[in-house]
């Protein structure tokens, strides 16, 4: 089925599949997006990205990666206030794709109070409004995709900003960046047969499963990711978790529970040089291996950024791929466009 363009076709009506091929190029456009939103230079004391679902995993894996690259510390918030931390040497960066995230604009409004550095990352709607509005900053991006198909545009923007703060040099990891997930597509993209296509085995693999990702250091993010991609674009329950964490209390779920054969362990693997990590993997590994079958996906790339995005260009294929055995097309969010209109009622 996933080898044929006509039966792919018909269920991915909106092209999703398009967009986590031309993943590279927004990740390019993003990052000039980004240089040009006007914010005013200033090293920030720390920097807090703000939003919600598919407008947050960039601040998840702009956490993550700048921890790797620089002193400043960065968080994310999802909900509707900012810490009281946050003041007027803070970087607040507010993504929405939609610009019309509730939670998203109520944190935008609170960090305005609190005479925080602000840029808006949007393709419109009510915060691209209220930013130029208030003479905040805007990094406009381009509508008309699923909001968790901006991440490209939506990490790159950060990646601008952040720049224009001189906090860290973009340039070489995002080029090697766009090598590595080339490299991932030319593996996984549809027109490979399924027997060479890592992204379209593990799918199949998935199908009977509950996937659980596991991530660690620069890949706790990317797993959560994989498990987001699941969740909307195959329409699947789906979850993540992290090592060590999951090593204190979770695997005694795994090596305990009868219905562990039900779920499907999925490692997220990429460099790391601690010693103790390696051996902690390994085992858990192992361990996991008695009781169901255990799956792993390794990065591509050598620098952190090529890491992670290699990985998610893998996930986002895996997780249309197991839409389209599930015959569903992986664009819709029917669920969420219920609870909106739920909680508009209301």
């Amino acid at each position: 089925m996933l080898d044929s363009i006509e039966k792919v076709r018909q269920h991915d009506k909106k092209d999703m599949l398009g967009a986590v091929e031309h993943m590279p190029d927004h990740l390019v456009d993003g990052l000039k997006r980004g240089r040009l939103s006007g914010l005013p230079r200033f090293r920030p004391k720390d920097i807090v990205v703000c939003g919600m679902g598919g407008s947050a995993i960039g601040g998840h894996l702009l956490e993550e990666w700048l921890a790797t690259e620089s002193e400043i510390p960065c968080i994310v918030c999802s909900s509707y206030s900012v810490p009281v931390s946050v003041g007027r040497d803070s970087l607040v960066i507010a993504a929405s794709y939609s610009g019309n995230t509730e939670e998203t604009i109520s944190m935008f409004e609170e960090a305005g109070r609190k005479r925080s550095k602000i840029v808006s990352i949007s393709s419109g709607g009510k915060l691209a409004k209220m930013s130029e509005a208030a003479g905040v900053p805007v990094a406009k991006i381009p509508s008309g995709m699923a909001p968790r198909a901006s991440l490209g545009y939506l990490f790159g923007a950060m990646l601008g900003i952040l720049e224009r703060s001189e906090v860290v040099d973009v340039d070489k990891q995002v080029r090697e960046s766009v090598k590595a997930m080339g490299k991932a597509i030319s593996y996984c993209k549809q027109s490979v047969h399924t027997s060479d296509n890592p992204a379209k085995m593990l799918a199949h693999e998935m199908f009977p499963c509950v996937p659980v990702v596991i991530g660690y250091d620069l890949s706790r993010p990317v797993a959560k990711r994989w498990a987001n991609q699941l969740n909307e674009n195959a329409k699947v329950l789906a979850h993540s978790s992290d090592l060590p964490e999951m090593d204190h209390n979770e695997i005694v779920g795994w090596m305990k529970d009868s219905r562990s054969r039900n779920y499907a362990p999925i490692f997220l693997d990429h460099d790391t040089k601690n010693r103790a990590m390696k051996k902690r993997i390994a085992a858990t590994k192992d361990m996991l291996g008695r009781v169901t079958h255990v799956y792993s996906v390794g990065a591509l790339g050598q620098s952190p950024m090529a890491q992670m995005f290699s990985l998610i260009s893998i996930g986002d294929y895996a997780s249309v791929y197991l839409g389209i055995l599930r015959n569903e097309d992986p664009s819709t969010n029917e669920a969420i466009d219920e609870l909106k209109s739920i909680l508009s009622e209301k």
